[in-house]
């Protein structure tokens, strides 16, 4: 196997045995499952950092997009904090109403 397939590999392992604990947990906080799957894969990118330069400039494409919606993440806490409402609950409220509408419930 190629040392990229092992990165696969692992980064899959690593993010479902995640999941599952969520799982058992009872977790349903997005902001907090999001932090912690973006910890998992930044730790992971960087004890593979000896991948071959294309494969690191993909990987790094992918930490820019996960960092970002981190960002966004931090964004509706602070909207929350200051103005009392999530933007992101706002969000899903309106995603599954229009998800409803379109299945007919």
């Amino acid at each position: 196997m190629k040392l990229y397939d092992n990165y696969i590999i692992v980064l899959a392992s690593l993010l479902l045995t995640t999941t599952v604990i969520f799982a058992v947990l009872g977790e349903t906080r997005l902001d907090l499952c999001f932090t912690v799957y973006l910890i998992e894969t930044l730790i992971l990118n960087e004890l593979c950092i000896y991948l071959n330069p294309r494969a690191r400039r993909s990987l790094n494409a992918v930490n820019y997009v996960l960092f970002a919606g981190f960002l966004v993440i931090v964004a509706a806490k602070v909207v929350d904090i200051i103005w009392g409402y999530n933007p992101l609950e706002l969000l899903w409220g309106i995603i599954k109403a229009k998800a409803a509408e379109m299945l007919g419930i």
